[in-house]
C-alpha cells in the first residue's frame, strides 16, 4: 500500500473523525488516501482557522483535534493556532506535508525547517523519513497529545515519503490506566488544610479537562472550603453556591475584593500557570501551595509549593474528601464573597451598562447544554466577570496564547464535537474580522449557531490598557463593513441589536431559528 493509506488506516483507528485544513501539492497523495476513508475533511478558508477548530473539537471531546496543511506559508499558517492549543492544553495533531527529502538540505522553493519551526509551540514534532515509521509516529503523537498537560503535537510529512510503497498496520492501542495519588501524600495534604487560619480553594483549567468538576464540588461541600475559578474553569461551582467567590484574572480589583489575598494557604486544584500570573496574587510570597493536579508543578519563585498531589484528578480529589474535616466558616472569606456580590450585580459605568446587560441575557437565556465561545478582547473580561454558565466546561475562554480571531473557527469546530447543543460565539468586531471568512465555512457545512458582535469599531482592551497606563489612546480605531450586507453575501442571517432589550428577543429569534446567524451589537461610545 502507499504509505498515505497507511497513515490514514493509523488515523483511523485512534478514532479521527474530522481533518480541518486546506490541501496543497505537497499532500495530495493523503488528500487521496482521506477521500477513501471514513474520515471527513473539513475544507477551511485559512489554515491557521483550520487549527482553531482542532483546538475546540480537542478540547470538547478530549480527542485530540486533526488539523492539515502543506509545506511552506501553509505549514506557518498554522502556528498561532497550534501554539493556542499548546498554552490551552488541548489536545491537536497537526500534520504538515514536506519537500523531498532530496532538497531539505538546501536552499529550494517553499522550503523551511518547519520541524524547527514547530519545535517551540510542541509536545512532540517528528518528520516521517521512512513509511515503515509511521504507525509508531502517529500512535506516540496521539499518546503524547492526550496526556498531561496535554497539548499539540506537530508530524511533517515529506512528499516523497508519503509516494512510498509499504506494509504495516496500526500498532494495538491499549487503555491509559488512571495514575493513582500518594496515600500519604493526601493524609499530608488534609493536615496541611486543617493547619490553616484561610485556605482557599483556586479551580483550573484541569478541573474541566480531567472531568472532576462534581469531585470538586463534593470537597468544597466536605471540607467548608470556599473556592475561585479562572476563567477557564467557568462553571465548575453554580453562581449562587454561597462557597463560591467567583472568577480571578484579567480585572484588576481592589485588595478588599481578592480572596486570594485573604488567604494563608491556596489549595490549586488542575491550576496551570498560563491561566493566572502567581505574581499577580503571590508578589509577596506568604502564601503556601498546594499542589493538587495530574502533573507536578511549574517552577514559580511566586508559586511556592508547600506539598504536591500528583495523580488524575478525580480519584485525588474522591480521596482527599474523605481526609478532610468540615471547618469552621471563613469570616474573611465570606465578607468577600458578599462584597464581591455586591459588586457584581451593581449597575457599572455607562459604557459597561450595555455589556453587562447582555451578559445577563446569555446566563438566563441559553439552554443548559449551550457552549458559549469568547473571542479575545475586552468582552473576555465582560464574559468572565458577568456570564454565569449552568454547567462546567460549556464556557470557552482562550486564556493561554489568547489569540483574537479565534472564536467563529472554534464554534464551528465545537458544532462537529457535539452536534445536539447549541453554539453562541461572543466576539468584537477586530477579532471577529480577522478569521470571519469562515462565515463561508460554516454555512456551506450547513452548522448553525449564534455570532454576537461587539461593533464598537475600536480595539476596546488595548484602548483601556492605554488609558490605564497614562498613556495617549492611538491606533486602535478603523471602520466596519456593512454587518447586514456582509452576512448577506454569506447567505446567512442577520439580526441587529442597540438596546438590552432588542437584544434579548434578537437573541431568542436566533438561537431558535436552526439557523447560522450574525447578531449585531452595536455599542456607541
Amino acid at each position: 500500500m502507499k504509505a498515505t493509506d497507511l497513515m490514514v488506516k493509523c488515523l483511523e483507528a485512534e478514532g479521527v473523525d474530522y481533518i480541518f485544513g486546506i490541501p496543497g501539492e505537497e499532500n495530495i497523495d493523503l488528500m487521496d488516501s482521506l477521500s477513501r476513508s471514513s474520515i471527513s475533511f473539513v475544507l477551511t478558508r485559512h489554515e491557521q482557522a483550520a487549527a482553531f477548530m482542532a483546538d475546540v473539537y480537542g478540547r470538547l471531546t478530549g480527542k485530540p483535534g486533526v488539523c492539515l496543511a502543506t509545506l511552506g506559508p501553509g505549514a506557518t499558517n498554522l502556528i498561532t493556532g497550534v501554539a493556542n492549543a499548546q498554552l490551552d492544553r488541548s489536545p491537536l495533531i497537526a500534520i504538515t506535508g514536506q519537500a523531498e527529502r532530496t532538497r531539505l538540505h538546501k536552499e529550494s522553493h517553499q522550503n523551511i525547517d518547519t520541524v524547527q519551526v514547530f519545535k517551540a509551540i510542541t509536545k512532540y514534532d517528528q518528520q516521517v523519513l521512512a513509511a515503515e515509521t509511521i504507525p509508531e509516529i502517529v500512535r506516540k503523537a496521539f499518546n503524547l497529545a492526550t496526556r498531561e498537560n496535554p497539548g499539540a503535537i506537530h508530524i511533517s510529512l515529506p512528499v516523497d515519503t508519503a509516494k512510498e510503497e509499504t506494509n504495516g498496520e496500526p500498532p494495538y492501542i491499549g487503555k491509559q490506566a488512571k495514575a493513582a495519588p500518594n496515600k500519604a501524600s493526601l493524609r499530608e495534604a488534609a493536615t496541611l488544610i486543617a493547619g490553616a487560619k484561610d485556605p482557599i480553594i483556586l479551580a483550573g483549567n484541569g478541573v474541566i479537562r480531567g472531568r472532576a468538576s462534581e469531585e470538586l464540588k463534593a470537597l468544597v461541600q466536605a471540607g467548608n472550603l470556599p473556592a475561585v475559578h479562572t476563567f477557564m474553569a467557568k462553571g465548575i461551582l453554580p453562581f449562587e453556591h454561597e462557597l463560591n467567590l467567583f472568577t480571578v484574572g484579567g480585572q484588576k480589583l481592589p485588595d478588599e475584593l481578592r480572596p486570594l489575598l485573604a488567604a494563608d494557604l491556596i489549595i490549586a486544584v488542575g491550576f496551570d500557570l498560563v491561566e493566572y500570573d502567581p505574581k499577580a496574587w503571590n508578589s509577596d510570597r506568604s502564601r503556601r501551595i498546594l499542589h493538587i493536579h495530574a502533573a507536578p508543578s511549574e517552577t514559580d519563585e511566586h508559586y511556592p509549593v508547600a506539598l504536591e498531589v500528583i495523580g488524575d484528578l478525580r480519584y485525588s480529589l474522591m480521596a482527599l474528601t474523605t481526609y478532610v474535616e468540615q471547618r469552621s466558616e471563613s469570616s474573611a472569606h465570606f465578607a468577600i464573597r458578599r462584597r464581591r456580590l455586591q459588586q457584581l450585580q451593581a449597575l457599572p459605568s455607562p459604557p459597561e451598562q450595555l455589556p453587562q446587560k447582555i451578559m445577563q441575557y446569555l446566563s438566563e437565556q441559553l439552554p443548559p447544554d449551550a457552549a458559549l465561545i469568547s473571542d479575545v478582547g475586552l468582552h473576555k473580561l465582560w464574559v468572565s466577570r458577568w456570564y454565569q454558565p449552568k454547567r462546567p466546561g460549556q464556557t470557552i475562554i482562550f486564556n493561554g496564547l489568547a489569540s483574537m480571531g479565534v472564536s467563529l473557527p472554534g464554534a464551528i469546530g465545537a458544532r462537529l464535537a457535539r452536534p445536539d447543543a447549541p453554539v453562541v460565539v461572543v466576539s468584537g468586531d477586530g477579532g471577529f474580522m480577522m478569521n470571519s471568512q469562515e462565515l463561508e465555512t460554516a454555512k456551506r457545512l450547513g452548522l448553525a449557531f449564534t455570532i454576537i458582535v461587539f461593533n464598537d469599531k475600536h480595539l476596546s482592551l488595548i484602548e483601556k490598557h492605554q488609558q490605564d497606563s497614562d498613556l495617549a489612546v492611538t491606533q486602535i480605531s478603523f471602520t466596519n463593513p456593512d454587518f447586514a450586507l456582509y452576512a448577506q453575501s454569506f447567505g446567512i442571517a442577520h439580526r441587529s441589536a442597540r438596546t438590552p432589550e432588542e437584544f434579548s428577543a434578537a437573541l431568542e429569534e436566533a438561537v431558535n431559528s436552526g439557523e447560522l446567524n450574525l447578531l449585531e451589537i452595536i455599542h456607541k461610545r
